[in-house]
């Protein structure tokens, strides 16, 4: 039996490192699509990736646990004032 894949939804859920391993494919076609010369972000590209069990950049990776710990405190806030 062949699984098929079905797009994502908005309402789906992926943890901290499918999202880390998301972001470089999501950049990079964004900047081609606008055009832009890949070595402007190649810094960016070769940091979001992840060898042999560990982010090739450590640093890049806890800059990215605390982008996801500032969301998940706005999201928390933006959930909190709507029930409010």
């Amino acid at each position: 039996m062949v699984e098929t894949a079905t797009a994502p939804k908005s309402t789906d859920f992926m943890t901290v490192l499918e999202g880390f391993k998301a972001i470089g494919p999501f950049l990079e076609t964004t900047w081609r699509r606008h055009g832009m010369p890949a070595e402007e972000i190649a810094f960016i590209l070769g940091g979001a990736k992840w060898v042999d069990g560990a982010p090739v950049d450590p640093a890049m990776w806890q800059d990215w646990l605390a982008a996801v710990q500032m969301s998940r405190s706005v999201a928390g806030e933006d959930a909190l004032s709507a029930n409010a």
